[in-house]
């Protein structure tokens, strides 16, 4: 029963905190209006058909001079939350004024639109200047790895909870498992708080010096992107929990109850998977149940088999004989969780497909070494002087560096990683 709770309280989470897609914002109007003359407006307002986030739009303005004069960020005027609006300056001057704005979209592509204005003079109106929406390397460089390090931090930490839960229950007692997961756990917190701090000034394009206005964090909350980072870690709270009681509780005894502890471990983690494809560019009605199903079913296929391969490596290769029938196991689960890889990658294309197909191959290249190695050390015992196989651990060592190298490119493609742009 508690195993249930667990999974329905991390989903539920997700789905009370996540807003209802709403799609890009349409212009509905410009105050003043595009070519209007007029005597002194106090600020310039633009409305569009739904809300938006002003803090994480940008506004420019030049007077009759051409100089820039916006020295402050849009904001949402009292009681309309669909414009957004910036004032005009106290010293206003006779001439042609202009205006480019910008707002994110969804795919967090800037959706650009421009207008002019004269106060006091029938000037003819002049070509609007261009809008600067270049993001700053800095920001996009810290935005990034932020993201690229929570996702590799998912896929071994949801990858090691299944390995402790199926193949190796008594692992849970050994410490070289809790700091794997207490270092994933850590790694994955710190990464999403830096970014959605970072995500205002990556979707404003703002510098790194106003990246961390507290006035961009507030429109991050607001977005939809944002809204899926704050899921997630509110989501890590039940998470948490719930995988230290089961670190905690007695190790399980039968297949039955390895399978219920490793199907709780992926229920509970499709949630937090989830907010990944959420929390990246996606079309305007959002992602559809089916491409969210096979994205989320890539994430944990990626993480079992990249969690198998890696408990093999380190903390399975330190237990000795003791480990032997998990590391079988392991060796199995990832020719199957290479193949669900593969699979679920079906829906990708270019280069995210070459990349998911060769950490397919090297997922179940290793497990097919793992396997031949063990077939090959139970049909050729140790020599009497009790050293072991060089060459075939050797061969092992090779497998493992080129696996950690494939994971690590594959990795830049995951859901969550491709907002560079």
């Amino acid at each position: 029963m508690g195993l249930v709770v667990l999974v329905a309280a991390c989903w539920g989470v997700l789905l009370t905190v996540l807003p209802s897609t709403s799609g890009d914002p349409v212009l509905v109007s410009v105050s003043p209006q595009d070519g209007e003359t007029v005597r002194s407006p106090d600020e310039v307002r633009i409305t569009f058909d739904r809300p938006v986030p002003a803090e994480l739009a940008t506004i420019q303005m030049t007077d009759p001079a051409g100089e820039r004069i916006v020295s402050t960020r849009p904001y949402n005027p009292p009681g309309a939350d669909d414009a957004i609006a910036v004032p005009m300056p106290e010293a206003r001057y006779e001439g042609i004024y202009t205006v480019v704005w910008s707002v994110p979209s969804s795919t967090l592509e800037p959706m650009i639109g421009s207008s002019t204005f004269s106060v006091y003079s029938a000037q003819r109106f002049t070509a609007v200047p261009g809008l600067v929406v270049d993001r700053d390397p800095v920001v996009v460089a810290v935005y990034t790895v932020a993201e690229t390090l929570a996702t590799a931090a998912l896929v071994l930490g949801v990858g090691t909870m299944f390995v402790l839960g199926v193949a190796w229950p008594e692992g849970t007692r050994r410490p070289g498992s809790r700091r794997l997961l207490k270092y994933t756990w850590a790694t994955m917190v710190l990464a999403t708080l830096v970014s959605l701090l970072s995500f205002g000034g990556y979707a404003a394009r703002t510098s790194l010096g106003d990246a961390f206005d507290p006035a961009l964090l507030a429109g991050t909350v607001e977005s939809d992107i944002g809204a899926a980072l704050m899921a997630r870690l509110l989501i890590m709270l039940p998470l948490t929990l719930g995988f230290w009681q089961l670190l905690r509780s007695a190790p399980a005894r039968t297949s039955v109850e390895r399978w219920m502890a490793a199907a709780t471990v992926l229920g509970a983690a499709s949630a937090l998977a989830a907010t990944w494809i959420f929390a990246r560019p996606h079309a305007p009605a959002g992602p559809g149940p089916l491409s969210l199903a096979a994205d989320t079913a890539l994430l944990l296929a990626a993480a079992v088999g990249v969690g198998a391969a890696v408990m093999r490596w380190t903390v399975l290769r330190r237990a000795g004989k003791q480990a032997a029938p998990a590391a079988q196991l392991l060796a199995r689960i990832m020719l199957v969780g290479g193949a669900a890889v593969l699979l679920a990658a079906t829906t990708t294309r270019g280069w995210q497909l070459a990349a998911y197909v060769a950490l397919a191959v090297v997922i179940v290249g290793t497990g097919v070494t793992l396997l031949y190695r063990e077939r090959r050390r139970r049909s050729a015992p140790e020599k009497s002087d009790g050293r072991r196989d060089k060459p075939a651990r050797r061969r092992l060592w090779e497998v493992a560096a080129v696996s950690a190298s494939a994971t690590v490119v594959a990795l830049a493609a995951l859901p969550g990683s491709d907002l560079v742009g």
